[in-house]
Parts: structure tokens; C-alpha cells; sequence
């Protein structure tokens, strides 16, 4: 009987990480609120509705279980409340399980390097809805003896997400902070770091999930523009301009996040160790002139 992957979440990274599984012989079941959007990736793996009133015969099959639902603003994680019995329920059968959370629990450290020791000090309501998820599933999991991993992931791009489609797109210009720095990791490599721990487990373990060089907003697109031979954008002074929440909180935060954990504990090589490597592989793929 071969292993079958459930995923809480089909979407960005779940569909990269589905493209990798199937290879290496995984049946692979995803929840999704639209399920039927999936069938344009062609990807051989059953799609269910998140609400689907059968879904334990689905989750009754997996051997290894992955969440990629974020906890809602007001701290209640959906999946938990939900599926928390019949995830306990399969716990003798589970492999691997792991959670996607985000850097946004370590909140803002002035620019300062943070591994997962570091102190979670979250401040927006992202941040804190994360780290109450983190302890609520570390906790069931050590009570239901699940063998949890949780991947705090830093901001994500790849193919159709990143600077040079956003460019395209029309952005207009590039907000500067002074010593703003952000870290960011491409989709592939978290595929990558998810793969080695299902080879390496070690429940209960944290990881950061980030490239090798944090770097400001208006650098990467910088880069960018030089991809597309275009001038760089204009630049906006942070104070002055007009963001959306989402946007606020994001410049809310300051720090760098390490990586030396994947690579020691598990092995990982980046595929794309700086946003350079990993825009000039997009603009390559999607943009460069045929």
C-alpha cells in the first residue's frame, strides 16, 4: 500500500510540494474551499471540500499529514477545532505531521539575527494568532504523541509570486525604510526542507525556513527592474506612505532570520540561496525572451 500525504490547505506550496510527492509515489488527498480551481494542474491527487461531512474516510488513508491553514486574525485555528478528534484519532498511523507557520511569531528584533531559540515576541495580530497556534498544536502533540514538525516559513515567492510579476503587474514604486531588512524563501525550497524532515524526523522540532541573505524591499525590486532591463522604481519614504494594514504590520517587524538548523539538523542545500539565484531562475522560465 503505497503512503498517502494529507494536506489541510491545497494551495501555494502544498501544490509544488504535491508536484514532488507524486514522484516519489505518495498518494496525495487536499482540502480546498474550491476544490475544482486545483484541476487546471494537472496533478494526479484527490481534492475535497475542507466541509466535506466524509472527510475521516480521506483522513482515516494518511500516513503523513501536513497544515497549511493559518490561524484566523482573532487566534482560532480552524483546522484544530475542526479535525483536532480525528487527527488525534490517527495519530498511530501518522508517520510525519507538519504545521506551516510563519517568522511572524518572533516579531520585530531591530534587525537582529533570530534562530528558534530566539523569544517570540509578536505584536500584530498575525503574529500572535500564529504563535497561539504553534503552542495549542505543540502541545496537543506531545499530549496525543503526534509526530509534529513546525516550519516557520519567511516570506514566500516562486513562479506567478515574486517582484518581477509584480512589476508587470504595474507597481509604481518601492517603499524605503532605513535598516529594514526582510528574509524570504523560495517555494522550491521549502518543498526541499519539508522533504528532508520527512526522511529525518524528529518530532516536536522547529525550524526557520529562510534564504542565506535578509535584504531590504527596494532592493529586490531593484533587481528586479535590472531583470526586465527596466529603470528602478521610484522610491517612497515609508512615512510617508499610504499603507493597508496587511502592509503596516509587515513593516512593523525587523529581523534576520537564520537558517544554520535546516542545514545542519537536516541537510538542506538551497536551490536558491539569495533572492538573486531565485529571480533570475523566474525570469528565466516566465519572462526572459524566447
Amino acid at each position: 500500500m503505497s503512503p498517502c500525504f494529507f494536506i489541510f490547505g491545497f494551495g501555494y506550496t502544498a501544490i509544488e510540494l504535491a508536484r514532488k510527492l507524486i514522484t516519489q509515489g505518495f498518494q496525495v488527498i487536499g482540502t480546498s474551499r474550491r476544490p475544482d480551481e486545483h484541476k487546471k494542474n494537472n496533478l494526479d491527487i484527490k481534492l475535497i471540500d475542507f466541509n466535506l461531512p466524509g472527510i475521516e474516510k480521506y483522513l482515516s488513508l494518511a500516513t503523513h499529514l501536513l497544515i497549511c491553514i493559518p490561524p484566523a486574525s482573532n487566534s482560532s485555528d480552524i483546522v484544530f477545532i475542526k479535525y483536532g478528534d480525528l487527527i488525534k484519532k490517527q495519530a498511530p498511523y501518522l508517520q510525519w505531521m507538519g504545521y506551516l507557520s510563519s517568522t511572524s511569531v518572533y516579531g520585530d528584533h531591530q534587525g537582529n539575527w533570530v534562530n528558534e531559540k530566539s523569544a517570540c515576541i509578536p505584536h500584530t495580530p498575525t503574529g500572535i494568532a500564529r504563535f497561539k497556534a504553534e503552542q495549542a498544536w505543540l502541545y496537543f502533540a506531545q499530549k496525543n504523541l503526534l509526530p509534529l514538525h513546525i516550519f516557520r516559513l519567511s516570506g514566500i515567492y516562486g513562479s506567478g509570486r515574486n517582484a518581477l510579476t509584480r512589476l508587470i503587474q504595474g507597481k509604481k514604486q518601492s517603499i524605503f525604510k532605513e535598516n529594514q531588512v526582510f528574509s524570504r524563501i523560495h517555494v522550491e525550497d521549502i518543498v526541499a526542507t519539508l522533504l528532508a524532515s520527512i526522511q529525518l524526523p524528529n518530532p516536536l522540532s522547529i525550524y526557520n525556513v529562510s534564504d542565506d541573505e535578509p535584504a531590504p524591499s527596494h532592493v529586490i525590486d531593484q533587481y528586479a527592474a535590472t531583470l526586465l532591463q527596466r529603470a528602478p522604481l521610484p522610491l517612497m519614504i515609508f512615512s510617508e506612505a499610504h499603507l493597508s494594514p496587511v502592509e503596516q504590520d509587515f513593516y512593523a517587524n525587523n529581523r534576520r532570520v537564520s537558517n544554520v538548523k535546516i542545514k545542519k539538523e537536516l541537510q538542506v542545500i538551497l536551490k536558491y540561496p539569495t533572492y538573486r539565484e531565485g529571480l533570475t531562475q523566474i525570469w528565466r522560465k516566465d519572462y526572459a525572451p524566447k
